[in-house]
């Protein structure tokens, strides 16, 4: 396929997932939950300390004290994004080229450096911003192990490479499926999409996250500890 842009290949993966977009649910009567409801009219969360909850959603983010690429987490916009209408919740930014740390374990006061924020200021300069953002949106169709042929199908269709899909029964506390898509050059890996599909009731929740291929920045590690800390409300 052609060369895709980093635009042209959000639109891509995005396409890929109408089935579970606003923009294609269906009117119905069925009585929504409070998580539906908030999509339709979102509010801000409450922050206690570290923590941002969303009552609604019956979701929290603990913002972690330490990460190695994603330097800055906090409450996103809430404005729904392109046709497919998802709704991003929070985000963390990589804040690369210079961008500050808002992780500190306090040793910067003394005139002391965190070895490993160092290395990757010099690691990230000149690299791509990037970040990882939790969207929700309405569920329009079942995600358990049957709809991963169903999806990898749309991927392929949508032009992406398929390196990895599959259903996780429990990833990062979570169930849902799991998938690392490529933007390809003909058949060169450009760029990489890692996303998280995991719903609840009648919404879907989706963490994802696109970078150049092959970046060596420890953003697994990142995006481990980042799903980790998006966890449901107790009771």
């Amino acid at each position: 396929m052609p060369h895709l842009t980093k635009v042209s290949a959000c639109a891509i993966a995005f396409t890929a997932l109408c089935a579970v977009s606003v923009a294609s649910c269906k009117k119905n009567d069925r009585k929504k939950t409070s998580a539906a409801e908030w999509i339709e009219h979102p509010s801000s969360g409450k922050t206690e300390g570290q923590t941002i909850t969303f009552a609604p959603l019956g979701v929290k983010f603990a913002i972690p004290d330490t990460l190695y690429v994603y330097k800055k987490c906090g409450e996103a916009s809430h404005s729904p994004e392109g046709d497919h209408g998802w709704v991003p919740i929070i985000t963390c930014h990589s804040q690369s080229g210079g961008g500050g740390d808002a992780f500190s374990d306090g040793d910067e006061e003394d005139g002391e450096e965190d070895p490993f924020a160092e290395s990757d200021v010099e690691e990230a300069t000149g690299v791509e911003d990037i970040n990882v953002t939790f969207y929700v949106t309405r569920k329009t169709r079942p995600l358990d192990e049957r709809a991963v042929q169903w999806f990898e199908s749309q991927f392929k269709q949508s032009g992406l490479s398929v390196d990895e899909i599959s259903f996780q029964h429990d990833f990062q506390k979570k169930s849902g499926i799991y998938a690392k898509l490529h933007v390809t050059d003909g058949s060169t890996p450009t760029r990489e999409i890692v996303q998280f599909m995991f719903p609840r009731n009648d919404v879907v929740f989706i963490a994802r996250m696109e970078y150049p291929f092959g970046d060596k920045r420890s953003i697994e590690q990142d995006w481990k500890y980042i799903l980790w800390n998006f966890d449901w409300i107790e009771g």
